[in-house]
């Protein structure tokens, strides 16, 4: 009988998901970290896939591999390259100034690799992250957007998490 229940309750879930508009995008992403003196440059690639709940309103999620680097360390002998792995949910939702602009938040988790304590070399996981995006898509299967976010990692052995302030470019191919 449980059986029967789950299997009811996967298709009705199935019949619901396919009544909606579901969009994946995928794109090249540049980043700007403004959290340091020296400039950290990230680039990389995203994934996201939404499903349209409503006509103004899509819930979604957003994961991708981003590698920031910089000419100089951190400190002397300290970081001069990481990489971060989002993993974030989203809700998208137009915006009526112009047709085909929207507004996005994404927040979730960043995994880091790449990035240790200065004082003992314990790697540090990752932490919070939070964006805004600002978007236009045009010519059917294009998507530019802006972001502006941060995560949180501790680079620089300070009690408290320091925050990565991000400045992103996404150009994606709508599928």
């Amino acid at each position: 009988m449980r059986k029967l229940y789950l299997l009811i309750t996967l298709l009705s879930f199935a019949c619901a998901v396919k009544a909606q508009t579901i969009k994946v995008n995928a794109g090249p992403e540049l980043l700007r970290s403004f959290n340091h003196d020296m400039p950290f440059w990230g680039a990389g690639a995203s994934v996201q896939g939404e499903v349209w709940v409503k006509e103004r309103l899509g819930l979604g999620l957003n994961t991708g591999f981003l590698r920031f680097a910089s000419t100089r360390p951190l400190i002397p002998s300290g970081t001069i390259r990481y990489n971060a792995i989002p993993v974030l949910a989203v809700i998208k939702y137009p915006l009526p100034l112009i047709k085909n602009l929207y507004g996005q938040d994404a927040m979730g988790y960043t995994f880091a690799t790449d990035v240790h304590f200065i004082k003992d070399g314990k790697k540090i996981p990752g932490g919070f992250t939070y964006y805004f995006s600002l978007g236009y898509e045009f010519a059917t299967h294009f998507d530019v957007t802006v972001k502006v976010g941060r995560s949180r990692f501790e680079k620089k052995d300070r009690p408290a998490n320091v925050n990565e302030h991000n400045l992103g470019l996404k150009l994606a191919y709508i599928f």
